[in-house]
């Protein structure tokens, strides 16, 4: 071989063929993490929405859910299940399906559990716990899908519960989609890096989850001295006040109108 001659090793052609992997662990694991990111999302600044104030919202729901969890009468519950049907009807089609997600589960573990009551001659009963379940969780599912976490946050205060609760829970909501963004990214990395058959992966998603486990650790530690660094005194204020429209007043009559219904199938006609 003379000194200008190409090695014959660099003639090979180096063709590699890498065997075919499946990644549906991967790809299934990111679509886990995204519907959670999509649920826990984090909105800025004010809330601009034609929706009532949210504080009058929760309210409203609270007291709907005591009135049909206690009502004797299944008229009252089958006029809230008329109401909850047209609410649901006006929210659009992804938050629907987002609700019935939530909702169907719930109503066949309803079943399950009180079948044993329509063997034994009471069907009525079944029927009445479904409608109540139905209601119930219809109307924390619209407020959960139309409002934010910082204004559900925010309201709390005007609900007098206490400032450690509503730290802990804003905390929460906000870490979750902090520690789903890195374990997005770290899937997204495991991936693009995943060549040839990997038999596996569980063993790397493990080796993800301890990561994001020992950030969250991490990160709370930073959290704690942020907050001592501020002064922290562990009292949560509200900045900002949602103020008063015109379907806050609607959501107020319209309780006034379901009290009255109420009594009239509990006291009067009864």
């Amino acid at each position: 071989m003379t000194e200008n001659e190409i090695p014959s090793w660099l003639t090979v052609n180096e063709d590699y063929t890498p065997p075919k992997d499946k990644s549906g662990f991967i790809t299934k694991s990111q679509k886990s993490v995204v519907a959670v990111m999509s649920k826990f999302k984090v909105n800025r600044g004010l809330y601009k929405t034609n929706e009532a104030n949210t504080s009058v919202r929760l309210f409203a729901v609270l007291l709907l859910i005591i009135f049909t969890a206690s009502a004797k009468n299944y008229s009252f519950v089958f006029f809230m299940l008329g109401v909850t049907a047209v609410r649901i009807a006006l929210l659009k089609a992804d938050k629907i399906k987002a609700l019935f997600k939530v909702l169907i589960p719930a109503m066949i573990i309803s079943v399950i559990i009180l079948l044993p009551a329509v063997f034994m001659g009471h069907p009525k009963t079944l029927l009445t716990v479904l409608g109540k379940v139905a209601v119930s969780t219809s109307l924390i599912m619209v407020v959960n899908l139309t409002a934010p976490f910082n204004s559900i946050t925010a309201s709390l205060k005007s609900f007098r519960v206490p400032d450690v609760v509503i730290f802990t829970f804003d905390i929460t909501m906000k870490y979750i989609f902090i520690l789903s963004e890195i374990c997005l990214e770290m899937l997204d990395a495991l991936k693009i890096r995943s060549i040839g058959k990997n038999d596996n992966k569980k063993a790397s998603a493990s080796g993800i989850l301890g990561t994001v486990f020992i950030k969250a650790k991490q990160s709370g530690e930073e959290t704690v001295k942020a907050m001592e660094c501020r002064g922290f005194s562990g009292k949560y204020t509200v900045t900002r006040h949602e103020k008063l429209k015109a379907n806050d007043f609607l959501y107020m009559l319209f309780v006034v109108c379901a009290v009255g219904i109420f009594v009239y199938f509990e006291v009067i006609a009864k």
